[in-house]
């Protein structure tokens, strides 16, 4: 008979040692290192039973039974472990937890180990009569006993509390689990209160294989431990989106309700169709697509889907059907068409605001050339504050301004405008500039913010047979640049106060005498200022390649220098650009370039 349950503790070590290998190979679960050494200790149990079971010698058999405690020792602290990882305790197993649950099986290992302690816990006396020796338990074993069970009953209380508040959809395997937990520590009471035939022979490592099989199923095949298929049913059950499985044939074999809702069909009607037949042919592919579907109101519309599509394959990664995940985006491609033409009509804005900052063409004066360029920052959208006008004053004289407003937008070319029609209304042959523009500044300041101020060049040109005089003011702009036949290149001006800022600005005249040939450009900051990371274009690159280009006409020059700020900082500028030339018919070539300071009459 002993041999026949030797066989049966054997048959269940190795069960529970398969079980442990299986689920170290399967370390995916976050609680399988401790279920693996759970197995392992009853494998072992088992396994040292079984020849303790089936040797005749006393010795061996002494021997073999203290091995076994290697197994139960284990038992009780794995089970505790195991227990707090699955109710989600993780944070109580520590290194200090675990250093406490080995005093136990340290201490319990030394006293088999030592003969004089040995006897202290168990023992086999000499049998009489020839009867198969029994084990008799010493002084110490009832504390042994005692301990072992609080961890045992501990946990398992643990164990079913936790899943006696499992959802509905568990409550069967909720059952099964704590039967199966609850069985070796029932059995192994029997043996150790010697009741019944119980007593005769250990049967807690076979009843633990039930456990072990019980709990390697919920863990890996039911997903029991961290409840992924409740959390995914949840998910899948409240997800807006349609999802649709099919079959590698294209059969629907599930949906959510949302897929439900999308064709306006009940569940039973769609399991077994096609997906083509009932969404479209294009439902099943990949990317964005419109698709005439029902909408709220029940009436066919073409809505916009972003489709995601899944292969799924079985263990032998052969095709077992797709997932087919519908999300609309209807609403957001709406509201990006709308965006589009609210931008596309915000540009056309720009556009006007913009025009109205820039004279279409300039005027045609006799002896002088004038060319223009104006380029926003940015993309365009956004209108800048940049402005300039040519207009006749009489008596042979023309007025030009060149301004700059701070900031960008509505406000910025209200004060654009508001700063070139005052000037032209204000402007006169006999007045000089600076006069005309102390008046554009009290006129500003009584109907715009003081904190958007402007800074121009305005002046006068008088044509003559000879050249051109030109007298101007600078009201806190950049100074223009003047290129003479002879190669000299000078700053002209003197640096006034720009306007918007204070009741009594600081403005002079400057006179410049340009000669035939000679060149006048003026422009604002978002020339000399562009940038190529910390490098600026600067005023020496405008006068050189003015230089090298003197000859060309005043429409190429200024083109050329867009042109150049274009190559230099990129296609976007991060400023407005205005620029204005002003150049004599007359010209002669120029010597190469050289660089002089020039002194301008200032009055």
């Amino acid at each position: 008979m002993l041999t026949s349950f030797a066989t049966i503790m054997a048959t269940a070590g190795l069960c529970l040692a398969c079980l442990a290998a299986y689920v170290a190979y399967r370390r995916d679960a976050r609680m399988g290192w401790s279920l693996a050494v759970l197995l392992l200790a009853g494998a072992w149990w088992g396994v040292a039973y079984a020849v303790e079971l089936g040797v005749a010698d006393i010795g061996l058999k002494s021997r073999w039974g203290d091995l076994k405690y290697l197994g139960i020792i284990a038992l009780a602290p794995a089970w505790l472990t195991f227990v707090l990882q699955y109710v989600g305790r993780e944070r109580w197993v520590t290194w200090r937890l675990l250093g406490v649950l080995a005093v136990v099986p340290v201490v319990t290992t030394l006293l088999l180990a030592v003969p004089a302690t040995h006897d202290l816990l168990r023992s086999y006396p000499p049998s009489a009569g020839g009867e198969p020796p029994e084990v008799e338990a010493g002084p110490l074993f009832d504390a042994f006993f005692a301990y072992n069970y609080l961890l045992l009953v501990s946990a398992t209380a643990l164990f079913v509390a936790r899943i006696g508040r499992l959802a509905r959809s568990y409550r069967r395997m909720a059952v099964v689990l704590v039967a199966a937990a609850v069985v070796p520590l029932a059995v192994n009471a029997l043996y150790n209160l010697n009741v019944g035939w119980f007593a005769s022979v250990d049967l807690t490592p076979f009843a633990f294989t039930l456990t072990g099989a019980v709990l390697v199923w919920g863990l890996f095949h039911e997903r029991l431990v961290d409840l992924t298929p409740l959390a995914r049913g949840a998910v899948l059950e409240k997800m807006s989106d349609a999802v649709y499985v099919t079959d590698p044939f294209g059969r629907i074999v599930d949906l959510n309700p949302a897929a439900e809702h999308l064709v306006g069909t009940s569940r039973t009607a769609l399991l077994g169709r096609h997906l083509d037949d009932v969404v479209a042919p294009d439902a099943s592919e990949a990317g964005t697509t419109e698709l005439t579907l029902p909408g709220a109101d029940g009436v066919p519309r073409r809505r916009t889907f972003d489709i995601a599509r899944e292969q799924l394959a079985d263990v032998t990664g052969r095709p077992a059907g797709v997932v087919v995940v519908l999300h609309e985006i209807t609403q957001r491609v709406q509201d990006r068409q709308r965006l589009e033409r609210v931008l596309e009509d915000q540009s056309r804005v720009a556009s006007a605001l913009q025009a109205s900052m820039v004279p279409p063409r300039l005027p045609d004066i006799a002896g002088i050339e004038l060319a223009k360029e104006y380029l926003p920052a940015g993309d365009g959208r956004e209108v800048g504050g940049d402005f300039l006008d040519v207009f006749d004053l009489g008596e042979q004289t023309w007025a030009f301004v060149l301004g700059d407003v701070s900031g960008k937008g509505a406000e910025a070319a209200t004060v654009s405008a508001a700063t070139r029609y005052t000037l032209r209304a204000l402007a006169a042959a006999q007045s000089l500039p600076s006069d005309t523009v102390r008046k554009v500044n009290t006129s500003l300041l009584s109907q715009t913010d003081i904190e958007r101020h402007c800074t121009l060049v305005y002046g006068q040109l008088r044509p003559d047979p000879e050249g051109t005089t030109v007298v101007f003011t600078l009201a806190g702009h950049h100074p223009p640049i003047v290129l003479r036949t002879t190669g000299e290149v000078e700053e002209v001006g003197t640096l006034g106060t720009a306007l918007a800022l204070f009741d009594e600005p600081d403005l002079h005249d400057t006179t410049v005498r340009l000669a035939p040939g000679d060149l006048l450009c003026i422009f604002t900051d978002g020339l000399v200022e562009a940038r190529r990371g910390r490098e600026m274009f600067g005023g020496e690159r405008v006068a050189a390649l003015l230089n090298r280009s003197v000859d060309r006409p005043a429409a190429e020059l200024s083109a050329l220098l867009v042109d150049a700020v274009h190559d230099f900082h990129g296609d976007q500028l991060a400023d407005d650009l205005a620029v204005l030339v002003v150049k004599n018919s007359e010209r002669q070539q120029p010597p190469p370039l050289a660089m002089a300071s020039a002194r301008c009459a200032s009055s």
